[in-house]
């Protein structure tokens, strides 16, 4: 007997397949079986008339009222189907199988009575009717492989058994020949099955490709008209036919202005061979600046086109889709056009400046022509800042870098360091060291001159200014930047120091300074242990609650001799001592126990969140550095996660997978870490995504303006934005206004620092502040 299983040719298909499959086998099981009731009604009553008058009527009788049993069942059960009740396909093939294999039993049984008429017709009809039966089941049986063996076996096998039991070399190969047919019926059913199974699976992979294909048109409808980016279509004669709603918005017109467009009609040629590149059957490309045909916009377009394609391959047009990237270009630009030019005053900053001088340099190497630094200090600035505000500071910086460049030739540099420190680079002087030295000189007095004119700004009396001014020319091949502008500031101090309002070149025995410097020097190197040194606190505000959550520590020197000494004079002189170390390590122990007394003692209702402690790039360097502070933090018992370290763009930009590294080791402790002045430097959005920074803060030069500078606003919003993306915090440094506090509030920037809540102020300062003038920053 040949037995074969239903999943023999399934093995292909996924589970849910496999299903569906099923189901379907099923399905036509049951719509084959009602058509055979008749017949089979007929059949059993032929078989009635034939035995009704042997000895066995009485079980013939028996027998044909068990077959209408059967067949009213198998009419319920069909009925019952298409009502498609509750039942699985399981259960619904178990009954299927239940009733026909009852069914096949009750035919099968019938051969019994082959014995039992002498009429050779009579056996004859009960034998043609049960391979009838045979037969038929063979064919509407086969979609369920496993049942139609073993119908076929009740039904034929006791016919087999009833004819060997007669005896007889007839009846012998009568029942060779009913075996055979048995086993002929099994194998055509199975070759039945095949034909359904995979009739079954084209119509399954027929309407998975339907489904896929209508859920592909609605997806590309989906897509074409909600994409972010402009598309359209237009056809051979470059004549858009069709464009979704971003592309009208890109180019600010309506769908009338848009749908039969002439694209060989556009002002602009540059973008002609990309929009015709698809009609020779290759794609297009342009990226670049578009004015616009209607609006006369001026945009920075990426513009990507490909051929479209008919039923036979034939091009009937193209597809163009359109990045309008005019923001982020622009914002590009202005990113490097501050990596490389002040914030404030627009000239050349440092970095710019030193990539002028070395080129110089490298051109006084080539041909002897030489150049000058003049380095140039405003005197007494500090005193317009603290009386009339860094407003008007920044003002007269603003206007002084104006007239600098008035005063030096258009091939000279004018640049700004930082403060008030400006730097004029002056080439091609000759190769006469006494000429050069002389136009140097001349350019100085003629500053002198241009900076003595008062300076009139807005409505403040007319502010009148000096400088000093040191002048570096180079003598040495082995010179560098770096060099010069050290010699041009060693003179302009000696400027300062002889009475301000003049101006010095550097000479060698200039040594004045340098004892100062070195007594400035040795004086650091007791600080600690004098106990010189003080941490001044600024604090960090959020914005939403208007309460102090946090501050940074800020170091001052409180000098026995020379006063209070500010950061910036401080960290130059450690730096080039190497002390910076040292008292790097002292801030952050420092800021460490204080924000531990803070948070347990008598301030405990107004806990402080966070310290942020900036680190120098030397610090940062060092190979110990991520181990010291880890455990100076530990040694403080306070929790990691509570101290912040700022870094500087100069930091990360040099060996970035080291910074990466130990930047890492520095979150996987806890320590939270804060990118300084963001938005200064050109690399900062480069390396963010690389870098595990959990703050940005916003440099204050961006600060000051938004309020009036609609540039400086933008970025702000995309420095928000950015910071949004990364899941970072942002810090507004410099807010110093009630409309710079609501311009940041209503863009959800979190934090601020500034003189609109306070200044940097001593430890204790800050207590009083945290004690009884919250409220003022609360009132914001």
């Amino acid at each position: 007997m040949v037995v074969f299983n239903n999943n023999d040719y399934l093995d292909e298909l996924s589970t849910e397949e496999k299903r569906l499959i099923r189901d379907e086998q099923v399905k036509i099981a049951y719509n084959q079986i009602l058509p055979s009731i008749v017949p089979l009604f007929i059949g059993g009553a032929a078989i009635v008339y034939f035995y009704s008058d042997t000895a066995v009527k009485e079980y013939v009788f028996l027998w044909f009222a068990i077959v209408c049993l059967t067949l009213l069942w198998r009419i319920f059960l069909v009925f019952q189907f298409r009502k498609r009740s509750i039942l699985s396909t399981i259960d619904w093939e178990y009954q299927f199988n239940l009733m026909m294999l009852v069914s096949a039993f009750t035919w099968g049984i019938s051969a019994l009575f082959i014995n039992n008429s002498l009429n050779p017709f009579d056996q004859f009809f009960l034998m043609f009717m049960l391979a009838g039966i045979g037969s038929v089941a063979s064919g509407t049986l086969a979609s369920l492989p496993s049942l139609v063996s073993a119908f076929l076996v009740m039904l034929i096998a006791p016919m087999f058994f009833t004819i060997i039991g007669i005896g007889g070399d007839e009846h012998y190969v009568m029942a060779g020949m009913i075996a055979a047919f048995l086993l002929l019926l099994i194998i055509a059913s199975k070759r039945v099955y095949i034909n359904i199974v995979n009739a079954l699976k084209s119509k399954l992979l027929h309407q998975k490709a339907t489904d896929a294909l209508a859920l592909s048109e609605e997806h590309f409808e989906t897509i074409f008209k909600d994409a972010p980016a402009g598309i359209f279509y237009y056809n051979t004669d470059l004549m858009i036919i069709d464009s979704n709603a971003e592309m009208m918005n890109i180019l600010r017109i309506d769908r009338n202005m848009m749908i039969g467009l002439d694209l060989k009609a556009l002002p602009d040629s540059s973008l002609y061979m990309a929009l015709s590149n698809p009609i020779g059957g290759h794609k297009g490309y342009y990226e670049g600046p578009y004015k616009t045909r209607f609006m006369g916009l001026d945009l920075w377009i990426v513009l990507q086109t490909s051929p479209i394609y008919d039923m036979k391959r034939n091009i009937i047009g193209g597809v163009a889709i359109v990045n309008d990237v005019t923001d982020r270009i622009m914002a590009e630009e202005k990113m490097k056009h501050q990596a490389y030019f002040d914030a404030l005053t627009d000239i050349p900053n440092r970095i710019l400046l030193k990539d002028r001088i070395e080129q110089a340099l490298a051109m006084y190497r080539r041909t002897r022509n030489l150049l000058a630094i003049l380095f140039l200090d405003l005197d007494h600035f500090k005193s317009v800042n603290d009386s009339l505000g860094h407003h008007v500071g920044d003002m007269l910086l603003i206007e002084t870098a104006e007239r600098l460049k008035r005063v030096c030739r258009e091939g000279d540099t004018v640049a700004r360091l930082g403060g008030d420190e400006f730097i004029i680079l002056l080439g091609q002087l000759g190769t006469d060291p006494h000429s050069a030295a002389s136009h140097a000189e001349s350019v100085a007095e003629k500053i002198h001159q241009a900076l003595a004119v008062p300076f009139v700004l807005e409505s403040n009396d007319p502010i009148a200014t000096t400088s000093s001014i040191g002048i570096a020319i180079v003598s040495s091949k082995e010179q560098n930047a770096d060099d010069l502008l050290k010699y041009a500031d060693t003179a302009m101090y000696q400027a300062k120091k002889e009475g301000r309002h003049t101006t010095r070149f550097y000479q060698e025995q200039m040594d004045q300074w340098i004892k100062k410097r070195l007594y400035m020097e040795n004086g650091l190197r007791h600080a600690i242990k004098n106990g010189e040194l003080e941490l001044y606190y600024q604090p960090v505000i959020e914005i939403d609650t208007q309460r102090i959550i946090g501050a940074e520590a800020l170091l001052r020197w409180n000098h026995p001799e020379l006063g209070l000494i500010m950061p910036d004079e401080i960290i130059d002189i450690a730096e080039e001592s190497g002390l910076i170390v040292s008292i790097g390590e002292w801030v952050i122990q420092r800021a460490c126990l204080q924000l531990l007394e803070w948070n347990s003692g008598r301030l405990e209702d107004e806990k402080i969140q966070r310290i942020a402690i900036n680190v120098s790039a030397i610090q940062f360097r060092q190979r110990e550095f991520v181990e010291r502070v880890i455990a100076i933090i530990a040694e403080s018992g306070i929790d990691p996660s509570m101290v912040e370290i700022e870094l500087t763009e100069s930091i990360i930009i040099d060996s970035i997978d080291t910074v990466i590294e130990k930047m890492e080791k520095l979150r996987a402790f806890g320590i939270g870490i804060s990118m300084d002045d963001f938005g200064t430097g050109y690399s900062s959005l480069a390396y963010l995504k690389r870098l595990p920074f959990t703050t940005l803060k916003i440099d204050r030069s961006f600060i000051r303006d938004i309020m009036s500078d609609n540039d400086d606003a933008a970025l702000v919003e995309t420095i928000l934005s950015i910071a949004l993306i990364f899941n970072l915090d942002v810090i507004a440094e410099g807010v110093e206004t009630i409309e710079q506090f609501e311009f940041l509030h209503r863009h959800q920037c979190r934090y601020f620092q500034g003189y609109l809540c306070s200044k940097p102020i001593r430890a204790a300062n800050f207590e009083l502040l945290l004690e009884n003038d919250v409220q003022r920053c609360q009132a914001l």
